[in-house]
């Protein structure tokens, strides 16, 4: 790589770009022509000497434009907080009413968050952030345990994650432990049982999509091998309802396992897993980054 400098306009156009996706939605946002956004970002690979996006639809990052793009993410963080520091003194010369001073721009908190946190008990945090003028949320759907890679991308500042190992420059906080219990509908598991015991070989199941191995580590703690008749249902309430509805079974939050009224048994001899989660994020000096954790680690305390 090139010993350079990089234009802070070259590397926000390449941000842009991969937010919305095509160069002309880059241009739009930052309110230059879709020439002016492309040559911004070609100027910054020729100076790295990388390929820094790759010219799909939509826009992807390479491995170097991943580094670049984290870069921007930091800047616009940090960039944000200065300028809040600034409005605030501003304000505070001006009188207490702030009277013709400045307003700057909600930060964006870019966060991984997966399903079943948001369906239980991530859901306060919305509440809080409610009250946070200065911030907005852009939450990403991922699997907790493929988490990590979005946040070494800088397509998130942080995010929830079930591995307790941190990357450079990440911070790692424990929130704890997320509750399983393997169900099914009453009158599935009796046309699949003899006596107490169901034949999990068999045992129609429901799955959440190709990240979720949830079903299939309890599958493997019970000494089956193979895929019985497989459901494939994204989204943690639909997932939910279809175990209800007796589609399959499935391994269901016990935050969410409490509160059901549908007729459904417990499977196998140890039932439960847990699930310890984890966030991680940017190692920052960020107050909005600060916050946003302590009201994760608040909302957390009620998982079980």
């Amino acid at each position: 790589m090139h010993n350079c400098f990089m234009n802070i306009d070259h590397v926000k156009a390449l941000a842009a770009a991969v937010d919305e996706g095509t160069v002309e939605g880059a241009a739009y946002v930052l309110g230059i022509t879709a020439s002016a956004a492309s040559q911004r970002i070609r100027t910054l690979e020729s100076r790295l000497g990388q390929v820094l996006i790759r010219r799909t639809n939509p826009i992807t990052v390479t491995e170097a434009g991943q580094a670049i793009l984290r870069y921007a993410r930091q800047v616009e963080l940090l960039e944000s907080e200065a300028l809040d520091r600034l409005h605030g003194i501003d304000a505070d010369s001006l009188g207490s009413d702030g009277s013709g001073a400045g307003r700057s721009e909600p930060t964006v908190l870019r966060v991984g968050v997966n399903a079943d946190s948001m369906a239980t008990w991530f859901r306060p945090i919305f509440a809080e952030a409610a009250g946070w003028d200065d911030v907005v949320l852009r939450i990403e759907m991922v699997d907790q345990d493929k988490a990590l890679p979005l946040l070494a991308s800088g397509e998130v500042l942080g995010t929830i994650t079930s591995t307790a190992t941190g990357g450079y420059g990440t911070t790692v906080a424990e929130l704890g432990t997320m509750s399983y219990v393997a169900v099914a509908e009453r009158s599935l598991f009796e046309r699949h049982s003899t006596g107490t015991e169901a034949d999990l070989s068999r045992l129609p199941m429901v799955n959440f999509g190709q990240d979720d191995d949830l079903q299939f580590e309890f599958l493997r703690r019970c000494g089956v091998d193979g895929w019985p008749p497989l459901s494939v249902v994204p989204g943690s309430a639909e997932f939910v309802a279809a175990v209800e509805a007796g589609l399959g079974w499935g391994m269901v939050p016990l935050m969410q396992f409490e509160g059901l009224d549908a007729d459904l048994v417990e499977i196998g001899t140890e039932p439960h897993i847990d699930v310890p989660l984890y966030w991680h994020h940017w190692t920052l000096a960020s107050g909005k980054l600060s916050r946003l954790t302590e009201a994760l680690r608040r909302a957390a305390a009620a998982m079980r």
